[in-house]
């Protein structure tokens, strides 16, 4: 077997690796539980331990990679190696770059997840033969990345795409306060599943009427899922709650769009995987939103592979590049 490369997706419970030959083709895939740690130093020790076992597993090794490719959740400055915004790792911010050069000598492409998740969709997915696009995925947080004539954007301080910090009604309630130290921003409050799952917990606080939310949740902590849900069955409440969390969302979608002239909305996340109805929702909604600029939205088509995938075309492009 003719292993070329490796796209590895860490997040913040699972690390799924991707094997592929020098075409693309993937030729295994191994989903682990991510090992949490403060240190950067024993996580890669892990990570390359892993890798290495599953190259020996499909007839290769390490040192037979030409390339890897790491997306993680946070922003990543590859240019000085510090992993930030990161609270599902909390790692210090430390130079990463070392602590993986002790372990493979190769081509290294390191960045977001979400950017990762973007390049396989536009290089496999939904996101296929356009030009300019945003991926947005909806999940515990919120999580952006763009495509700009036919290149991944980055920024200038490599933190392009992050709407989940993007202030709606300054001055006014949860959505426009973001301390210092929180974790969500003002954007993600309002749309994300961890948001959606607040609002929820807010309105059962204030009423005490015997919602279909507070059943679903059975005396636990309420959560998007039960919002979905009680919708679905007509709660008024939950109907309401996610009625807001739709307009913020197409709202923010119209806006982008027309700033930068985007031909394509890609959706992703655990929030739109789980309701089949959430894409046509956003789209009904951006569509009465005016000007009209044409806009095509579509819902992420490679799930949780697209990471790994996107990991592996950022290596292809890197390899093609430095020769």
């Amino acid at each position: 077997m003719n292993i070329y490369i490796a796209g590895i997706d860490v997040g913040g419970t699972k690390t799924l690796i991707c094997l592929a030959d020098e075409g693309g083709t993937i030729l295994a895939q191994h989903k682990l539980e991510t090992r949490l740690t403060r240190d950067p130093q024993v996580f890669f020790q892990w990570l390359f331990g892993e890798l290495e076992q599953i190259c020996r597993m499909n007839g290769g090794s390490l040192s037979s990679l030409r390339g890897i490719g790491l997306g993680f959740p946070g922003v990543m400055n590859e240019s000085t190696g510090i992993l930030s915004s990161a609270p599902a790792l909390n790692w210090p911010l430390v130079d990463i770059r070392p602590d993986i050069a002790a372990h493979y000598s190769g081509i290294v492409v390191l960045d977001n997840d979400v950017n990762m998740a973007a390049l396989g969709e536009y290089c496999a997915g939904a996101g296929a033969n356009a030009e300019s696009l945003m991926m947005v995925t909806v999940g515990t947080g919120i999580g952006g990345a763009l495509i700009l004539n036919g290149r991944l954007y980055r920024g200038a301080s490599f933190a392009a795409g992050e709407i989940g910090y993007l202030i709606l009604e300054p001055g006014a309630g949860r959505s426009s306060v973001l301390s210092e130290n929180s974790e969500f921003g003002p954007f993600e409050m309002e749309v994300s599943g961890t948001g959606i799952g607040q609002k929820a917990a807010d309105y059962l606080l204030e009423d005490s009427s015997d919602s279909m939310m507070r059943q679903m949740a059975d005396g636990g902590q309420v959560r998007a899922e039960h919002v979905f849900a009680a919708a679905a069955e007509g709660d008024a409440a939950a109907v309401q709650i996610l009625k807001q969390s739709y307009e913020h969302m197409a709202v923010v979608i119209k806006n982008i769009s027309i700033t930068l002239d985007l031909e394509r909305i890609i959706l992703g996340g655990g929030v739109v995987e789980k309701n089949p109805g959430y894409v046509d929702e956003i789209s009904s909604r951006v569509s009465r939103y005016a000007p009209h600029t044409p806009l095509v939205i579509r819902q992420a088509e490679l799930g949780n592979q697209a990471g790994a995938i996107g990991a592996m075309a950022a290596v292809r492009d890197r390899l093609t590049a430095s020769k």
